[in-house]
């Protein structure tokens, strides 16, 4: 990014899900672990989706406008509380808007944004368990007799 190599790991196997906390330190391998959670407030992450997707188009300079305009208790006060839930999702959805992912799908592999990072865990994909849930085996046209 910017000249600058960037370093994605995926990890190769499961990796120890930390639990619904955020972010915490694991003792074993001495990385951290982020777990995402969406907010549960749908105009909230709405707003958040929707900034993070003009920062991962945009780039840092126009998150820095954003801020610059705001105040820190305003509609934007995820920016401002870091490692807050809010913001670790909206740093992981701005990563995730700058790999590719969308709205409705987004990879939920475990991931390192750069080496020796911290791993992250993305929140499951719910377009992706609808689908699931949605397709079967049996044909949806009317049967037929022999």
């Amino acid at each position: 990014v910017d000249g600058v190599p960037l370093w994605i790991e995926w990890a190769p196997g499961p990796v120890p899900v930390p639990p619904a906390g955020d972010i915490i330190n694991d003792g074993k391998d001495g990385c951290k672990h982020v777990l995402v959670e969406p907010p549960e407030d749908k105009k909230r992450r709405r707003i958040i989706d929707r900034l993070a997707k003009y920062v991962a188009q945009e780039g840092h300079p126009f998150e820095q406008v954003v801020m610059e305009r705001e105040a820190p208790d305003g509609t934007f006060s995820f920016l401002f509380q870091h490692d807050s839930a809010e913001n670790v999702y909206y740093r992981w959805r701005t990563f995730a808007f700058s790999q590719g992912d969308n709205f409705k799908v987004w990879k939920t592999e475990t991931f390192r944004i750069c080496e020796g990072g911290a791993w992250w865990r993305p929140p499951p994909c719910e377009a992706a368990a609808e689908r699931k849930a949605r397709s079967t085996n049996f044909s949806s046209g009317p049967m037929l007799k022999a």
